[in-house]
């Protein structure tokens, strides 16, 4: 019982790090200065001129930037926006979700489970992030700001 018990709770560490260096990569070419505090890049969609992808360096660290990723109207007019918190490590070349939705803070430890919804939580928010931005960089349309 005991090995089934530790199967469902191995994380793969190896393929969370994979895609938050490709998260940080896809950062990277939306162009935005994460060392300048304010900077703010949107990504509008061709198709719907009135949605896309609004990203915002809201804290400077030596090392490390946090950016806020907002969806702008890319559902039914019900659906709520989509606010994340990345933290982008320079130095490590790696960017990860560290808050969902205003709502959710990411715990430090991968193991931490109290008040989480999936096992592999982080990773899913990892992957949704990756996703969006791909799908930003490959239907929108960049517009920068100071």
């Amino acid at each position: 019982m005991a090995f089934f018990e530790n199967r469902r709770r191995h994380l793969d560490l190896t393929g969370l790090h994979d895609e938050c260096e490709r998260n940080y990569r896809r950062l990277q070419k939306t162009a935005i200065d994460s060392r300048q505090l304010g900077s703010k890049v949107l990504l509008h969609s061709q198709e719907r001129p009135t949605s896309g992808l609004s990203i915002e360096v809201i804290e400077v660290a030596k090392y490390t930037s946090t950016l806020n990723i907002v969806t702008e109207q890319v559902g039914p007019y019900w659906m709520p926006k989509i606010e994340v918190k990345v933290r982008s490590y320079r130095d490590a070349k790696m960017a990860e979700v560290i808050e969902w939705c205003s709502d959710r803070t990411i715990p430090w430890a991968l193991t931490e489970t109290v008040g989480r919804q999936a096992i592999d939580e982080k990773w899913q928010w990892n992957i949704f992030l990756g996703e969006v931005l791909a799908y930003g960089l490959h239907h929108g349309i960049m517009a920068s700001e100071a």
